[in-house]
């Protein structure tokens, strides 16, 4: 489970999409996703990294393809795997609200478990055919829950790029809203909890947001990002529900 997350300005926001658009006529060209660079994001500016913490109910910049689009030809990544080419549809960004309401559960529901969307659920069916959209973040939390955990404050891990660059996290949007995607953990992250946010590489997050995307066939080829870990102090703020858990 995910309630917390490091937002991107707008202005990294707009950088992500650029870079998304590069990939995206790389991958068309046939030169590969490698040539183009992915933005870095250092220490903002006289912006405490508090400031940039996402919870449940708060607004964040958001990915997501507009418009038609025209199926194209099989194209490498250039790093071993292949996706359907883009020829149509307009990547933006849009601010969305993170958790969606709903009428059986107190408080919102923010994450949506990939096995559920997968399976037909309700709430996710049709999300998962034509609302699915990016989450570019700067960092992920997770608080401790493996290993039977220990008596008093569970120390919480904030987890970011190895390479320092946006992570691209798969997202559900619902009208003005969205959830993040969890899955089953990866080594670095399974060692702290028992699930994960699903980050993505730049080409399967451009096919993550082709809604003729088979999900099931991009998963079975998902290559993980590294990611690094650090415990963090506990916040300075809370969500006013922060123990909220998706039920799906």
């Amino acid at each position: 489970m995910c309630h917390r997350f490091e937002m991107v300005s707008g202005e990294e926001a707009d950088a992500v999409l650029d870079w998304l658009r590069a990939v995206r006529r790389a991958l068309a060209s046939g030169t590969g996703a490698a040539m183009a660079v992915p933005p870095a994001f250092g220490k903002p500016v006289d912006v405490p990294f508090d400031a940039l913490d996402c919870y449940p109910g708060a607004e964040s910049s958001v990915i997501v393809m507009d418009g038609e689009r025209i199926e194209g030809d099989w194209v490498s990544d250039g790093e071993g795997a292949s996706f359907v080419g883009d020829r149509g549809g307009d990547l933006t960004r849009v601010d969305l609200l993170w958790g969606v309401d709903v009428s059986w559960k107190r408080g919102l529901v923010f994450n949506a478990r990939i096995e559920s969307a997968l399976s037909g659920s309700g709430l996710w069916s049709e999300a998962v055919e034509n609302g699915r959209c990016i989450v570019p973040v700067r960092a992920f939390y997770e608080t401790w829950n493996v290993d039977g955990g220990t008596g008093g404050r569970k120390p919480q891990y904030r987890f970011a790029s190895a390479g320092g660059t946006a992570l691209l996290l798969a997202g559900l949007r619902l009208g003005d809203r969205f959830v993040l995607v969890t899955c089953e953990p990866d080594a670095v992250v399974g060692r702290v909890h028992s699930r994960m946010p699903l980050s993505l590489t730049a080409p399967e997050a451009l096919a993550w947001l082709d809604r003729s995307t088979d999900a099931r066939d991009l998963l079975a080829r998902h290559v993980p990002v590294s990611l690094k870990a650090q415990e963090e102090p506990a916040p300075t703020k809370r969500p006013a529900d922060s123990d909220q858990m998706s039920l799906f």
